[in-house]
């Protein structure tokens, strides 16, 4: 199999997202200047029936630039934490290896416009996996796409995310993106996985969207649905791989 993360690509975007604070930070920059030279040198006598409007504008002034200019530090920020990997999909990654020969593709930190975040994506020929990987702690239930989480004190909330929703929605754009580059027959699966295994991670499921699973019962449970049946050919893995897979 083989295993492979876009680092340049996702370290390109990093440094365009920096540029980009550095230009809203500059425009920042300038925008409270002009505000602070009006504010020093008014242009229009207090007393004036317009200096109302003259106040406001220059006020306005200096809270537009404020916060142009931190947005430019949130973007900044984000850039500098820009992710370049995702250690638990390289987990997964490594858990499939052995068994999956080099038919097979497997994409880690997958970051796109057009589709958004992926923590992973597995190409072969059973067509294309999604994978949802958590590192989380917990007693879960999933019934169809709904999540819950049991309490400390043993009551059952709903949970704060719902990563089947995640998958559906990462399937959606993945097959818009399949077919607009005349892939629309590349079948798209997902599925959930915990790196963490019991007792840390508990799972309780009835009839999932998305089928969960812990990482050591992972290549066991794809057989059964992904894994069970080979629905497309070397040319048109190729095709998957180079459309998905930018360095």
């Amino acid at each position: 199999m083989h295993n492979v993360v876009p680092s340049r690509a996702l370290a390109r975007r990093s440094r365009q997202l920096l540029a980009l604070a550095l230009l809203v930070g500059a425009l920042g920059a300038f925008v409270i200047a002009i505000g602070v030279l009006l504010l020093m040198i008014p242009l229009v006598a207090e007393g004036s029936t317009s200096f109302g409007v003259y106040s406001f504008f220059r006020t306005s002034l200096l809270l537009v630039g404020g916060l142009l200019f931190v947005l430019a530090i949130g973007l900044a920020v984000r850039a500098a934490t820009w992710r370049t990997d995702n250690e638990e999909a390289q987990v997964v990654a490594r858990a499939l290896a052995p068994a999956l020969d080099a038919r097979y593709h497997f994409i880690r930190n997958l970051s796109r416009r057009d589709i958004g975040y992926i923590d992973a994506v597995l190409i072969g020929p059973p067509g294309v996996l999604t994978f949802r990987i958590l590192d989380v702690r917990g007693v879960f239930a999933n019934e169809g796409a709904d999540w819950l989480v049991q309490s400390r004190r043993g009551d059952w909330q709903p949970w704060r995310i719902s990563p089947t929703r995640q998958v559906v929605e990462d399937i959606r754009k993945l097959r818009e993106l399949l077919a607009k580059m005349n892939l629309g027959d590349v079948p798209v699966y997902g599925v959930i996985v915990f790196v963490r295994e019991s007792p840390q991670v508990q799972l309780q499921g009835n009839a999932p969207l998305v089928p969960p699973t812990h990482l050591s019962n992972l290549y066991n449970n794809l057989q059964t649905n992904y894994l069970a049946k080979e629905r497309i050919d070397a040319r048109r893995i190729a095709d998957t791989v180079r459309t998905l897979y930018q360095p």
